[in-house]
């Protein structure tokens, strides 16, 4: 039995390095997945006639033979016309949507507007309407400004939005909501920081780094932790969330308010954080984005970067109107981690 348990793990994990393979490097040639994953062609040809089978492994036309000599091979790849994935960013007036592939690509990317006290409607209109157009969706992530728990559980996930403190909205329930409105395809809701570090992690290779979003509408702060490749979130998945002793924080936010916050007072609070967690985990680099860096120039970036030269790791800026590490994107890649998981959890098996 324990025989068995280990081949079961053992083929699980090289299902995995194929098509995380193909995920990174996209389409390859069959007989060149033998040397990237490290295994023999007899079993990669076992694996990918069973991912063939899944329809989740497609021949995508023939290798390049430019400058090599010999017959071109047959290049595979995953299959976003199978699995495709919707990813949702939850901004305080508007949502985000990003359809992506299995292996990442976005194949479609909007956004709408509501009002806040629409906020959950819209998210369930949106996600229907999506669903209606493209019948490969296979998994759901959605990225908002809490902090959520491994459980699911979402901790201040409410905002405000009258003078009076009346809330504009409360999300607080929305996992199980969304359970309810859409019973037959699995969702993920995630934090925007972590969703923001599992798409940088993604697209940049780099599996050490520390992650912070900075939003300027409504101000806050949050953190995501990469380490060996994997989020970090402890025990209940709250690690890496930004807290300041003496209501420092608070301080912050009122003049930010009063418009009396710039880019310098958002960094000297989080300097503290940054110096402390850099020899804390040993981490590669920072990197820093969020909608407070949407309007800032590249003078004001390298002011920034001249404040924060006593950092002993490189500190990276996503900044301009066309920031690349949308939550939204990130949390479709999530919900595709989780996806994949649960498939070749099934495979595996046989």
């Amino acid at each position: 039995m324990v025989i068995a348990m280990n081949k079961q793990t053992e083929r699980k994990q090289n299902l995995r390095k194929i098509v995380e393979t193909l995920r990174l490097q996209g389409p390859v040639p069959q007989a060149r997945l033998k040397e990237q994953c490290d295994l023999q062609a007899s079993t990669v040809s076992y694996l990918v006639n069973d991912l063939r089978q899944k329809n989740l492994i497609v021949e995508v036309g023939k290798e390049s033979t430019q400058g090599r000599v010999g017959k071109p091979g047959n290049m595979i790849g995953l299959n976003n016309e199978e699995a495709a994935f919707l990813g949702v960013y939850v901004e305080d007036d508007c949502l985000y949507t990003y359809l992506v592939g299995i292996d990442g690509t976005t194949l479609g990317a909007d956004s709408v507007a509501y009002a806040p006290e629409n906020v959950e409607s819209m998210i369930y209109k949106t996600i229907g309407g999506q669903l209606a157009e493209h019948t490969n969706i296979r998994g759901i992530g959605i990225a908002i400004k809490a902090v959520v728990y491994k459980d699911g559980t979402i901790r201040s996930g409410s905002r405000n939005h009258t003078t009076a403190g009346d809330s504009g909205w409360n999300l607080l329930d929305l996992p199980e909501h969304l359970r309810q409105a859409f019973p037959n395809i699995p969702i993920v809701v995630e934090n925007d920081a972590n969703s923001a570090a599992q798409l940088y992690r993604y697209e940049h290779k780099c599996d050490d780094f520390v992650l912070y979003v900075l939003n300027d509408i409504p101000f806050g702060i949050g953190c995501g932790l990469m380490m060996d490749g994997n989020l970090y979130r402890g025990k209940q998945g709250a690690a890496g969330e930004f807290f300041l002793k003496n209501l420092n924080s608070q301080k912050v936010q009122q003049r930010f308010e009063q418009k009396a916050g710039t880019l310098r007072n958002i960094l000297s609070a989080i300097l503290p954080h940054m110096l402390q967690t850099a020899y804390l985990l040993d981490t590669e680099r920072f990197v820093l984005t969020g909608s407070l860096f949407a309007d800032i120039s590249q003078e004001e970036v390298e002011k920034a970067e001249t404040y924060l030269k006593e950092i002993p790791v490189p500190v990276v800026f996503d900044y301009g109107k066309n920031q690349s590490l949308n939550p939204g994107k990130g949390a479709a890649l999530m919900a595709i981690n989780r996806y994949i998981g649960d498939l070749l959890e099934e495979v595996a098996k046989r």
